[in-house]
């Protein structure tokens, strides 16, 4: 064996051993945070079922303490110092518990309380009263607070809700990252409890490629993986994957000399110029808006308009287009069951109209339920029983997109 393969050897072998010592670390931690929690769970738990009996007992402890006092006064003998009054019930406990819960015991895995304190009440029953369980935003279940996870909006997810939402952001770029009411849920330690280790792993890869603003994908249709910045080198992207070589700049393998002819992009762009479609400028993406005003938010999230494609509010166009406006508010009038004569049907439009012109700009703040089969105008899901419609620009959507995509 020559010397330079003996270094290469030792050299792989050595950032092995690296990557099993931080391997092992992280390890380390992630087991003492789930003793942690489970430690933290146990304490939770025990104060639920015998917070009455601890403040029964201090309360009685108050009292003895304060008869001692009247009658050290009435001895004229120095009463010793008194403990201070106790005013606490249990509902002090219930908010203190909720306090507990929102700092640390958002992602308690119901597990195994082996070899942990508990109180004599919970080794007995075994159950939390109900007092203590909270709803799911998605599903509406009542959970055990310590299977919750909460959202920066202070919304509460179930484990299996939490991670069929960061499930579905994989595969939809317009849900990700995973966030609600607007706001982006992180995935911190008490969310990646959570989550199975492959879920987190997909996550951050998904990250990785929203978070990079100009992507090259392998020209390799049986990749197609993203090629990260620094596997790119004079516009040329080496994938680590396949071993092949694209082309940045039109998408193709390498190639030497003028860019290959795509006759599929120009089929498209012919498509799009005849139908009136619209391409975000970002992602370069075709829109094609049927009905509503010219404010288009793509999935990568970029915002611009449907006329010309500008971005958002760089343009002198209208907001809107009066003959699409005029199909929206017929869609909205045609939902309601009761029918009525020509000029009132013609007053109802008119109404829904000028309610789309006013609020065209909807934070979708506010919804009401309407029961009946309806489907979702986002995902297109069929409800049987319900929906929820947006009371300022009449969008129904499912509980999921009203939440994590609107």
């Amino acid at each position: 064996m020559d010397f330079e393969t003996a270094t290469l050897i030792l050299q792989l072998q050595l950032e092995d051993s690296n990557e099993l010592f931080e391997s092992c670390e992280d390890f380390e931690r992630t087991a003492a945070i789930v003793a942690d929690r489970k430690m933290s769970s146990s304490i939770a738990r025990a104060c639920v079922l015998d917070g009455d009996v601890v403040v029964e007992s201090l309360s009685q402890e108050q009292a003895a303490a304060g008869d001692r006092d009247i009658a050290c006064t009435l001895g004229g003998v120095a009463a010793h110092c008194s403990l201070p009054p106790w005013t606490v019930g249990s509902e002090f406990l219930d908010e203190e518990l909720a306090v507990s819960r929102s700092d640390g015991l958002d992602g308690l895995a119901n597990e195994s309380d082996e070899d942990v304190a508990e109180s004599s009440s919970w080794a007995s029953t075994k159950n939390l009263p109900e007092h203590t369980k909270r709803s799911c935003t998605a599903c509406q279940e009542q959970i055990s607070f310590f299977n919750l996870a909460r959202a920066p909006c202070d919304h509460e997810y179930c484990r299996d809700c939490r991670r069929d939402l960061f499930r579905a952001s994989l595969g939809d770029d317009y849900l990700f990252p995973p966030r609600c009411c607007r706001q982006s849920i992180a995935t911190g330690s008490s969310i990646r409890i959570f989550l199975t280790g492959d879920l987190v792993h997909r996550y951050e890869q998904k990250k990785i490629e929203f978070d990079t603003p100009d992507r090259t994908y392998c020209a390799n249709p049986l990749c197609s993986a993203i090629i990260r910045g620094e596997n790119i080198t004079n516009e040329q992207a080496f994938c680590p994957n396949c071993l092949t070589s694209t082309c940045t700049i039109c998408s193709k393998a390498s190639h030497t000399g003028d860019f290959p002819e795509d006759v599929a992009l120009q089929q498209a762009l012919d498509a799009a110029e005849q139908h009136g479609w619209q391409r975000c400028y970002n992602c370069r993406r075709f829109v094609e808006l049927e009905i509503g005003c010219n404010h288009i938010t793509c999935h990568c999230s970029a915002q611009f308009c449907y006329t010309y494609g500008e971005r958002w509010k760089t343009c002198t166009c209208a907001q809107w287009n009066e003959d699409r406006l005029i199909a929206r508010a017929n869609q909205v009038v045609a939902r309601q069951p009761v029918r009525v004569d020509p000029p009132q049907q013609a007053g109802r439009i008119a109404a829904v109209v000028q309610n789309l012109r006013d609020r065209h700009n909807s934070d979708h703040q506010s919804w009401q339920y309407i029961r009946g089969s309806h489907q979702c105008e986002e995902c297109r899901h069929e409800l049987p029983s319900y929906i929820f419609e947006c009371r300022q620009c009449n969008i129904q959507a499912c509980n999921r997109c009203r939440s994590n995509r609107l």
